[in-house]
């Protein structure tokens, strides 16, 4: 293989596999990596006959930045595979997916990480090609809307036991790491064990901008009657009744006072927070039970069956079930994102784009590779208006919305398109007007043929932002 796609310098990585199904992929990115200049480590080639097997692999992996990990049908159900991965995010090693078979199931750990397919040998050098630019860059660069889906999962810090800061933890932090382990066995979370690795927090996509170009999530003012007004909140929980209250794109008249257009996940990890000193948790509305806790013995014994309901409730439960639902954890500093970020999570195709966009360069570097679009998690609500996905071209824009789930709609909205080539800004409005299906703007009369910026604003929001690159010629 050439090595056009790698900087000077090389990378230390770690072949994770199984023999019984991926040797073959293995030794050939061994050589391939290998032959463009990197030093790729994989045991049966590296272990000297007589040496201590599971030692010389502990000090690989202590010793790379990088690990591959093979997900093959046998490496999901081989131990020494799943301590190999375990251990690299113990070790917060750079791990990237490799997908050997297009069905294998993947550790809970690497659910969400962006993987290179090397389902099909056939297309062998093309995988390749994007495995150098993960592992150079940690994300593959999106240059249009398909690209842009696809780079949405991303290859992420590990999940779960965060950066140490440097006033320590909790004396008791051991006791929430084991209770957080018991919580994850319990058989009634079913499929929303993946919450517990996670505290969760939402602001409107203007807002989560300032925080990622701030680098911090800084204490907000709060209504509170426990004394913590300046505080960072975090929810247990994704789709709060916060956020259903306030979710998606409404008319001005129609706008609660926390009106949430364009709504962002900033998703931390749960043991990382949870375990610094000064953090307290309460163990449902704050603002109608004014308790907050700090030890661990406190948060095994909170209404976890309760913060964490999500189906069908009777009307005598109404009032716990969405109180505990707003179960909060509490922070009275800012929250470095370094140390304790693991997504940034948007709600579709088109708001991460524009969130994308919204970035300055220096943040789009920092924060880029924590960026998702994925909807099969369900942090949202979705049950109002916004755009779900858009395609660009030269003579046309085609913008299509996730339709209100309500009898009456949304009302109307006077439509603004800023279209920014680079010597002219062209603008295109349509006032009063309802979106009730997908809405196509004719640009040939433009003459776009050089590519173009393209914003979308209903009434004062701006709901879409993107660009269209023109094909070379």
């Amino acid at each position: 293989m050439g090595n056009d796609n790698w900087p000077s310098g090389s990378y230390r990585i770690f072949i994770s596999y199984a023999r019984e199904d991926a040797t073959p992929l293995a030794l050939r990115l061994r050589l391939d990596l290998n032959d463009a200049g990197q030093d790729a480590w994989l045991d049966t080639a590296e272990i000297e006959a007589g040496a201590t097997w599971a030692r010389d692999i502990e000090e690989a992996i202590e010793n790379c930045d990088i690990v591959l990990a093979l997900l093959s049908h046998a490496s999901y159900i081989s131990p020494t595979c799943r301590a190999e991965q375990a251990r690299a995010l113990r070790k917060r090693k750079r791990i990237i997916p490799i997908l050997v078979q297009a069905d294998a199931d993947r550790p809970l750990e690497l659910e969400t990480s962006n993987y290179v397919d090397f389902c099909d040998m056939a297309h062998y050098d093309s995988a390749f090609a994007d495995l150098a630019r993960m592992i150079v860059s940690g994300h593959l660069p999106p240059e249009d809307s398909a690209a842009m889906l696809a780079a949405s999962r991303p290859n992420l810090p590990p999940k779960s036991g965060g950066h140490t800061p440097a006033f320590g933890l909790k004396r008791d932090a051991n006791g929430f790491r084991r209770y957080l382990n018991d919580l994850r066995g319990e058989p009634w979370l079913g499929e929303r064990y993946w919450w517990t690795y996670f505290a969760f927090t939402y602001f409107d996509l203007p807002q989560a901008v300032e925080i990622l170009e701030a680098g911090a999530l800084k204490p907000q003012s709060q209504r509170a009657r426990d004394g913590w007004e300046h505080t960072v909140r975090l929810y247990f929980r994704p789709r709060t009744p916060d956020l259903f209250g306030c979710e998606g794109v409404r008319p001005a008249a129609q706008r609660p006072a926390n009106h949430c257009a364009v709504p962002v996940y900033l998703v931390f990890d749960m043991e990382s927070v949870i375990t610094l000193p000064l953090t307290r948790f309460s163990e449902g509305d704050i603002n109608r039970r004014p308790r907050t806790f700090g030890s661990a013995s406190a948060f095994r014994d909170l209404p976890f069956d309760r913060i964490y309901h999500d189906s069908w409730f009777s009307t005598p439960e109404r009032d716990e079930v969405l109180s505990a639902r707003r179960a909060q954890i509490i922070v009275p500093h800012a929250l470095d994102l370094a140390a304790h970020l693991r997504y940034v999570w948007c709600r579709s195709a088109a708001e991460y784009q524009t969130l994308h966009h919204q970035l300055s360069p220096s943040a789009r570097k920092r924060w880029g590779e924590y960026l998702t679009a994925r909807d099969d998690y369900r942090l949202f609500h979705e049950q109002w208006l916004y755009v779900q996905d858009v395609t660009l071209s030269e003579t046309g824009a085609l913008f299509r919305f996730n339709q209100p789930h309500t009898a009456e709609g949304c009302g109307a909205f006077d439509i603004r398109m800023e279209i920014k080539t680079r010597s002219l800004i062209h603008e295109i409005t349509l006032d009063d007007m309802r979106i009730e299906d997908d809405l196509s703007i004719d640009f040939t009369a433009f003459g776009l043929s050089e590519g173009y910026a393209l914003r979308l604003y209903l009434d004062d929001t701006l709901v879409y932002e993107g660009r269209h690159i023109a094909p070379v010629r």
